[in-house]
């Protein structure tokens, strides 16, 4: 029993580091991940912090002999996370070992059990990406896109809802830590502001209000204003980094987007990145004002999200994303057990994504 365990655990170790690439590729979010380099090891610690710089000095203007002032600027803000957990687990019997002795045998049912747990781990792992940690029930589960973009209500200046939530300790919502906009909030995003007025707050596309030109505001009558809105005035940074790279619909909102543009006359580009999803394998993707937009199974039902992978990072506190135990053999149920699990996070910074939804 000793030599057939050490044999599985070697390999069991093997396939996982083999297989691994292959279940980060079968999901949009994480194959982009792993594409741009955004997924990272061995993180320690009780839990995650970092600061985030939300205020820059001003820039004002000098005639010589002015006389300059200098005060103290506090630039920072500290960001905080737990890490959160998954496993998945199986067990082989004693006996069915037994029935399957030969070495031949045996692979036949390790290969089924270490396949299945892979298999269970990637149609599950992907979930993630978009659920809100921090809502109820959700404590051991990933801070996903979904963990900052509550809304506090519609804005009065019409195209948005308000953000509103609280992300890793700090506040979502405009104008929390200071800082001023041209005219009133309710500008936002549109003209200009202090930066530290929306460093945490993303954009909350609302398609269905009353602002868009379309007469109708459903989406399949509003869905180019607003893809086109959100993508301009979500790139809160003058370089290729601060631009959303794919938006994700859900797919009856997929469907109706490509039932809109169907009819008109367009020239798809292709971006030539070489971490696009097109260069990645992924065949159900249309090009809009140089953005991607596909769909992906398990989204919320209408809604829409634009994601931008520089500004996000998924961090394992091991040294692989997956990580296989065992089998270890338990003399009370006479059984080998196998586990495979993963420890860690997501981190975001807020400001550089897109949710799309209805929220009038």
């Amino acid at each position: 029993m000793a030599d057939w365990s050490r044999i599985v655990n070697t390999t069991i170790k093997n396939y996982i580091r083999e297989v691994e690439i292959d279940v980060l590729r079968n999901r949009k979010v994480p194959a982009m991940l792993k594409a741009k380099g955004r997924i990272t090891f061995n993180w320690s610690g009780d839990g995650m912090d970092w600061k985030v710089r939300f205020k820059r000095a001003p820039m004002i203007g000098y005639a010589d002999t002015d006389t300059l002032t200098f005060a103290r600027l506090n630039r920072w803000k500290t960001a905080q996370l737990d890490y959160r957990g998954y496993a998945t687990t199986d067990s082989m019997t004693k006996q069915e070992r037994l029935k399957n002795k030969s070495t031949e045998a045996i692979v036949k049912v390790y290969d089924e059990i270490t396949r299945n747990l892979v298999e269970d781990m990637e149609d599950q792992f992907g979930d993630e990406f978009y659920i809100d940690g921090n809502a109820a029930g959700n404590s051991k589960r990933l801070h996903g896109i979904e963990s900052f973009l509550g809304d506090g209500g519609v804005s009065s200046g019409g195209f948005i809802a308000l953000p509103s939530d609280e992300y890793a300790g700090i506040n979502t919502a405009l104008g929390t830590y200071g800082g001023t906009w041209t005219g009133t909030s309710s500008n936002w995003p549109k003209a200009t502001g202090d930066g530290h007025f929306d460093f945490w707050s993303p954009l909350l596309v609302d398609y269905t209000d009353t602002a868009w030109a379309a007469t109708t505001k459903t989406w399949p009558n509003t869905c180019e204003e607003a893809m086109r809105f959100g993508l301009i005035y979500s790139r809160k940074n003058k370089s290729k980094r601060g631009a959303v790279d794919f938006i994700i619909l859900d797919e009856e909102l997929y469907r109706q987007f490509l039932d809109k543009i169907s009819t008109k006359e367009r020239i798809i580009v292709d971006r030539g990145d070489k971490n696009s999803l097109v260069s990645l394998g992924f065949t159900d993707v249309t090009n809009f004002d140089g953005a991607e937009v596909t769909t992906e199974y398990g989204l919320p039902a209408n809604i829409g999200y634009g994601w931008n992978i520089d500004q996000m990072e998924l961090r394992s506190q091991q040294g692989q994303l997956f990580v296989p135990e065992g089998p270890d053999y338990d003399i009370a149920t006479k059984s080998w057990r196998f586990s495979i699990d993963f420890f860690g996070n997501m981190v975001f910074r807020p400001r550089y994504f897109l949710k799309f939804k209805a929220y009038t």
